[in-house]
């Protein structure tokens, strides 16, 4: 087993609880974690509050690969120094200590995100687990079945019609077209952070908080800062003395008062949000 050693406290269950990853499950009560990461399985073991140890059935590249997925090479500490702009930050971030971003797969997330509008957490994985089952490949792990999430490719033959069946609803035609107009910029480094998000928005079915999604979860931008319903109704009521405001107008002020680690200060604020925020009718 590989260990990374980290100087600030990485949680596991804080990371893979937060919302920003629907396919790692734990067994134990938060202290491992499985799941698919590319052609492998991934264990990931909170051995101590600084040091995880990981496993694979691929060794080949382990290693990179988990410094990359775990963002090992993120400044933790001007991340915190830069998101603690007032008290009640200072309060979220002790609260969501030992959160971590992940660096996921493009492909795995953008059809996560697709598949998150309009619905709910425990809905999401099903339908990510459905694809795996039908269309990934399976793999036998630690006397556990696991199904690695297919690939663009493994899913080029499945029509729009047979995603409805799995119960994708309007999402369907979305998952289909992204599917099949997968367009070539998305293959491409990018060097304009505004202009790929644009770009993500003119695919059929990407609207600005999906965009934003994908960019920092499945493209490892943190400077963006998505809005849902939780994140929405902390920055109204903390940020813009309680002035209703748009998603696009509220990333904006994010982004203003998060600077380039706005997206750390995103999932924060999401984690305490959900735990300490009531969401009135």
């Amino acid at each position: 087993m590989i260990e990374l050693s980290f100087e600030n406290e990485f949680n596991l269950m804080k990371t893979f609880e937060c919302g920003q990853n629907f396919l790692f499950e734990s067994f134990d009560n938060g202290q491992t974690y499985y799941g698919p990461f590319k052609d492998r399985i991934v264990k990931l073991v909170q051995i101590t509050p600084h040091i995880i140890g990981i496993d694979s059935n691929v060794k080949k590249n382990l290693k990179n690969e988990m410094e990359i997925f775990l963002r090992c090479k993120d400044d933790y500490n001007e991340m915190l120094k830069v998101i603690a702009i007032d008290d009640l930050m200072n309060e979220v971030i002790s609260y969501s200590k030992g959160l971590r971003l992940l660096k996921q797969e493009e492909f795995e997330c953008s059809i996560s995100y697709l598949l998150s509008q309009c619905s709910n957490i425990p809905r999401i994985k099903h339908h990510l687990r459905q694809l795996g089952e039908i269309y990934g490949q399976k793999v036998r792990y630690e006397k556990r079945e696991f199904f690695l999430f297919p690939t663009r490719e493994d899913l080029l033959d499945v029509s729009e019609d047979t995603f409805r069946e799995l119960g994708f609803g309007y999402r369907a035609k979305y998952i289909w077209n992204f599917i099949n107009c997968h367009p070539g910029f998305l293959l491409e480094e990018f060097e304009d952070s505004e202009e790929f998000n644009k770009n993500l928005q003119c695919i059929d079915g990407i609207g600005k908080k999906v965009a934003d999604c994908i960019q920092l979860f499945g493209y490892g931008d943190v400077t963006h800062f998505p809005v849902d319903i939780w994140i929405k109704r902390f920055m109204i009521q903390y940020y813009n003395e309680g002035k209703k405001a748009s998603t696009k107008i509220l990333s904006r002020l994010g982004r203003q008062l998060f600077k380039n680690w706005a997206g750390y200060a995103q999932e924060f604020i999401y984690y305490y949000a959900r735990k300490n925020m009531k969401i009135e009718n």
